[in-house]
């Protein structure tokens, strides 16, 4: 990481980063409802994190990364992943979730540069 650069510059690259790996997810999930069609498998389990994660980390970090209207498929595939029983029943409680990111946000950001 470029010691010179500010904490909104890195926001804003990692938040492009970010983009440009939901847009190659988005493609992938492309008229499916799951990354294998129309049930839970491997793949969205190994991604499944970020259908909860993500939306959290916009809010703790105040940027919107998923748009709709970008993402219709991948915002999709995230709602269907959250309402499937096994998961939605499994879910840690998103108020503690909230917390701990903005911790790790203050310490992060809490941090000396250079």
């Amino acid at each position: 990481m470029d010691c010179n650069v500010s904490v909104g510059e890195e926001k804003e690259k990692a938040a492009k980063l970010t983009v440009d790996a939901l847009e190659k997810i988005e493609g992938e999930l492309k008229g499916k409802r799951f990354f294998g069609g129309e049930s839970i498998g491997y793949s969205d389990i190994a991604l499944g994190w970020m259908s909860y994660w993500l939306p959290i980390w916009e809010e703790v970090g105040s940027v919107k990364i998923v748009d709709p209207l970008q993402f219709p498929a991948l915002t999709s595939w995230m709602r269907n992943f959250l309402e499937h029983p096994v998961i939605k029943e499994n879910l840690p409680p998103r108020d503690k979730m909230i917390i701990y990111f903005q911790n790790q946000r203050q310490e992060l950001t809490s941090r000396p540069r250079g």
